[in-house]
């Protein structure tokens, strides 16, 4: 994904997402954006209800190890990442989640 001009993989930021202990599981997916080409959501899974982290809060842990274009504008939270038969994250479905939501 572009965003800002810098290119950004996924799987970084998500690698440093799933250190929260109140995110089961993430996929990082990019939002068209007439302004930065694509604004990063980090669509998750929580461990718990109730345990919903801030947006602030997430976008200084990946900050914190990457640079800022990596950490995710918006934050959407489901009960469960779409997943095909084996089990890997549906990302085309992902995206059309953060599009809408």
């Amino acid at each position: 994904m572009i965003t800002g001009g810098e290119n950004v993989w996924p799987e970084p930021v998500e690698r440093i997402l799933r250190g929260d202990p109140r995110i089961a599981d993430v996929a990082v997916v990019g939002r068209p954006s007439a302004e930065w080409g694509s604004e990063l959501v980090a669509v998750i899974e929580l461990t718990a209800p109730g345990r919903l982290p801030r947006l602030e809060e997430l976008r200084d842990l990946v900050k914190a190890e990457l640079p800022a274009p990596h950490a995710p504008r918006h934050l959407l939270v489901v009960d469960e990442l779409p997943r095909t038969a084996l089990g890997k994250p549906r990302r085309d479905l992902i995206r059309r989640l953060a599009s809408a939501g």
